[in-house]
C-alpha cells in the first residue's frame, strides 16, 4: 500500500507531464531541421539535446512524484540475527 501524493509530488507529476509534452515538439523540430539543413548544421544537435533534456526532466520528475510506500509500525517486522521476524 502506498501513501497518497502530497502537493509537492502532484506538482512534480504535472511538471513531468509538461516536460513529456514539450519533448514532442522538440523531437518534431529536430526531424524537421535534420531533413532541411542536415546533421552538419549547429541547430540540429542543439534541438536533439533539447529533446533529450525534456525527456530526462520528465523521467526525474516522474520518479520524484511517485508516492512512498507505507512504513511498518515501529517495532514490527524487525529481523533477528537468525533471519526470523521478531514480534514485540
Amino acid at each position: 500500500m502506498r501513501k497518497p501524493r502530497h502537493i509537492g509530488q502532484k506538482i512534480a507529476l504535472a511538471s513531468a507531464l509538461f516536460c513529456a509534452f514539450m519533448m514532442l515538439p522538440a523531437l518534431a523540430g529536430f526531424v524537421w531541421v535534420w531533413q532541411t539543413r542536415g546533421l552538419g548544421d549547429s541547430w540540429t544537435p542543439s534541438i536533439l539535446a533539447t529533446a533529450a533534456f525534456f525527456g530526462c526532466c520528465a523521467g526525474v520528475l516522474y520518479a520524484m512524484s511517485r508516492p512512498q510506500p507505507v512504513l511498518p509500525a515501529e517495532g514490527e517486522g524487525l529481523l533477528s540475527e537468525a533471519g526470523a521476524t521478531v514480534d514485540r
